[in-house]
């Protein structure tokens, strides 16, 4: 494609005159290929503008900057996160502007939302790609996910395989960070949905009140907005809502609202309130948080154009995802739990579901991630602590952290004895396997669909339902 194609959404600062074909485009100076398109964003650790003659010498013809840099064949803009976004979008032909475009933020139940969202518009008869924190799905095809929200240039490309593919629409999870980081921007998405806002991301954010105007942009570039009216960041939303609003919750207010709710080991049972219409929902999800995900899903479907009922159907036939409150079956008569939680809010729901749903003691394994946010670590091992019997405290992806100084910070937080600090996660989670008995309850919690600790900068494989199943088999043999 000709570069004055690629640029024909850009408003450009410098006058430019060369119009080589483009090949590739791309902002990491390594992956530069002939006839490439390179583009200097500065970031927190690098800026790009610094590898611009790296990129040349590995054969971009042209670069894209936000400052004069000397090199010859460079075209200056306002903010070149824009620009990329701009330019992967028309490298990949527009590919979202054939597409229903569905997105859903939030701090925790992106996941699970977008799942359910998908499998309603595909039982409607739109084939639907979908983008998150799990995998990227088109058709029969599933490719890793790195980033919740990939970058420009992936993100892109996943669409116009989405269209290749025959797709309809597309659901995706848009992360706080993707929104700050202008990744999505130029999208204009015909639905996009809020679940909640808890402490995370402070280590980029650095405040809520950062994290949540990252997280408010996405409803200004949506037709329409559905917003959980019983978090207290929902009026924000509504007033970054640019199009059409609609709410879901609890609260007497919300447009659709979950009333006379039931939870129990098998799922939880509520009356969806509509219009003056009550639809009874008996959905197969544990927890108040799987009212507020299944509810969020079935009024996306609705304002989308959906039958309630048809919605309804749909969600109550959902099968769970890898990770989210995911029960591993045994013959010791425990409830084993493998959960994604890695936030306070995550945990405490966790925790106090399972809690309020089986009676036996409920024993927690969890850790926090290293490289991240320090400030919840504290908060994380109060909440176990207060909310579990006992609580094994161990490792997560400690990244280039020493995992015994982030059990130190997830320590200092705790004033009870009912813990045991165990780093080597795979003998924290035996041990607290092994101090089970029938009728307990042991949640994993952090890594949920994760196969892999990071530690350093590498990935070591690590599948905790295959070290789950062998323990147990162990255990069977005493």
């Amino acid at each position: 494609m000709k570069l004055k194609a690629l640029l024909q959404d850009v408003e450009t600062k410098s006058v430019y005159t060369f119009d080589p074909e483009i090949t590739n485009v791309t902002d990491n100076s390594s992956k530069v290929r002939r006839q490439g398109l390179f583009v200097c964003i500065k970031g927190n650790s690098f800026d790009g503008h610094d590898f611009a003659q790296k990129a040349m010498d590995r054969g971009a013809v042209a670069v894209i900057c936000e400052r004069d840099i000397g090199i010859k064949n460079s075209i200056i803009v306002e903010d070149s996160r824009k620009a990329y976004a701009q330019i992967c979008s028309a490298f990949y032909s527009k590919a979202h502007k054939k597409l229903r475009m569905i997105a859903v933020t939030g701090t925790n139940g992106k996941t699970t939302t977008s799942y359910i969202i998908k499998k309603i518009l595909e039982s409607s008869g739109l084939k639907t790609g979908l983008i998150g924190t799990v995998n990227v799905t088109i058709g029969k095809e599933r490719y890793p996910a790195d980033l919740t929200t990939p970058d420009p240039v992936d993100l892109h490309r996943y669409l116009m395989l989405m269209n290749i593919a025959g797709c309809d629409a597309c659901v995706m999870e848009v992360s706080s960070q993707a929104l700050e980081q202008e990744r999505v921007y130029g999208i204009n998405f015909d639905c996009a949905v809020f679940t909640n806002l808890s402490p995370e991301h402070l280590d980029y954010h650095k405040t809520m009140q950062n994290y949540a105007r990252a997280k408010s942009k996405l409803f200004e570039m949506s037709k329409v907005s559905v917003i959980n009216s019983d978090d207290e960041y929902a009026p924000l939303m509504l007033r970054s809502s640019a199009g059409k609003t609609y709410t879901y919750g609890t609260d007497e207010n919300a447009d659709f609202r979950a009333e006379k709710i039931c939870l129990s080991a098998d799922g939880v049972d509520y009356s969806l309130s509509y219009k003056g219409k009550a639809y009874r929902v008996a959905f197969p999800g544990m927890g108040i948080f799987s009212v507020s995900n299944s509810l969020a899903a079935v009024s996306a479907a609705s304002v989308l154009g959906v039958d309630i009922p048809k919605a309804i159907r749909e969600a109550e036939r959902f099968e769970g995802i890898s990770g989210r409150m995911e029960k591993i079956d045994n013959s010791f008569g425990i409830n084993i739990i493998i959960d994604y939680a890695h936030t306070p809010a995550s945990l405490e729901n966790a925790a106090k579901t399972l809690k309020e749903i089986y009676d036996g003691r409920l024993i927690t394994v969890f850790g926090c991630g290293g490289d991240r946010d320090k400030d919840k670590r504290p908060m994380m091992g109060k909440i176990a602590c207060e909310n579990s019997d006992f609580v094994f405290i161990t490792s997560d992806n400690p990244r280039t952290e020493n995992p015994e100084m982030i059990i130190n910070d997830i320590l200092s937080g705790i004033n009870t004895k009912n813990y045991y600090r165990i780093t080597d996660r795979k003998l924290a989670i035996k041990s607290a396997l092994y101090s089970a008995v029938k009728g307990d309850t042991v949640l994993i919690a952090g890594k949920g669909h994760e196969k892999y600790q990071i530690i350093g900068n590498q990935k070591i494989y690590f599948n905790e339902r295959e070290i789950i199943r062998k323990l147990l088999e162990d255990k069977a043999r005493f």
